[in-house]
């Protein structure tokens, strides 16, 4: 697949994997999806490969979702088939055969949050911003989502998180273990650097086993929804009421508007 949205550099044992679409601040399209799927899949093919950093070109990681697409995507299929892109993504980098570590800085929002989250390790700018605002948009995030926020950082941060809608600052985010540790922005790159040297430098299959048992252990943690629906049923009939929500139309149209949504819980 040639790569438009997503750029890829592999020197020795380190792939560098950007999100470009700075234009856009990296929200992420469906095309920019299926480029970082199939970027991480042709890196794991890589017998040498060791690290991966992921990060964003331009002033921000990544600033959510492409909010055309998801509003085009309300009805039928689409929003299936996007919710499915989505969580295909955050799949490829959790489950990569090596540590990807995510380089935050500026807006890490929504999908960028959601990102952030799923990458092994995360620095972050201090004062990079890291929310998921779905509250104040009407819409209500997949349930493996809410999942992941949970075991990360808890759930009084996760509901501070995901109530309010508000973003919190790479100092903060350090603080609650979103991300493990913040810099001044002048030092993001040679800290993440330094991360990176320090893990291609270990032994590779103590790193790939490394992350191969915490994966286990947090699944041990997690609720499988293709083994137990059931107890996820009401929930999922919640996203996909609020996904079809006149709430959801007014949150698009106010993020359009730059203006405070006025929502009426239908």
């Amino acid at each position: 697949m040639a790569l438009v949205d997503v750029e890829v550099d592999v020197s020795g044992h380190v792939a560098r994997v950007a999100l470009n679409r700075p234009e856009q601040r990296n929200a992420v399209s469906r095309a920019m999806l299926a480029e970082l799927v199939s970027a991480l899949g042709d890196l794991a093919a890589q017998p040498d490969l060791r690290v991966v950093v992921l990060s964003g070109n331009g002033t921000d990681f990544c600033a959510g979702a492409d909010v055309a697409e998801l509003d085009a995507a309300r009805t039928g299929p689409g929003a299936v088939d996007y919710g499915e892109a989505f969580e295909e993504a955050l799949r490829a980098v959790a489950t990569h055969p090596v540590p990807v570590i995510g380089r935050i800085h500026g807006a890490a929002l929504g999908a960028g949050c959601q990102l952030a989250v799923v990458c092994d390790l995360a620095v972050a700018a201090d004062d990079a911003r890291l929310g998921i605002p779905s509250a104040r948009l009407g819409v209500l995030v997949p349930f493996e989502i809410v999942q992941r926020l949970v075991v990360a950082v808890g759930p009084k941060r996760a509901g501070d998180i995901l109530l309010t809608g508000r973003a919190v600052t790479g100092t903060e985010a350090a603080a609650w273990g979103l991300v493990n540790e913040a810099v001044p922005p002048a030092e993001l790159t040679s800290r993440i650097d330094e991360v990176a040297r320090a893990i291609a430098g270990s032994a590779p299959m103590s790193v790939r086993g490394s992350k191969r048992g915490i994966a286990i252990a947090l699944e041990h943690l997690s609720l499988d929804r293709s083994t137990e629906s059931h107890r996820t049923a009401d929930f999922d009939m919640m996203a996909a009421q609020a996904l079809a929500s006149e709430d959801l139309t007014e949150g698009l149209r106010a993020f359009r508007e730059r203006r405070r949504p006025e929502f009426r819980g239908r």
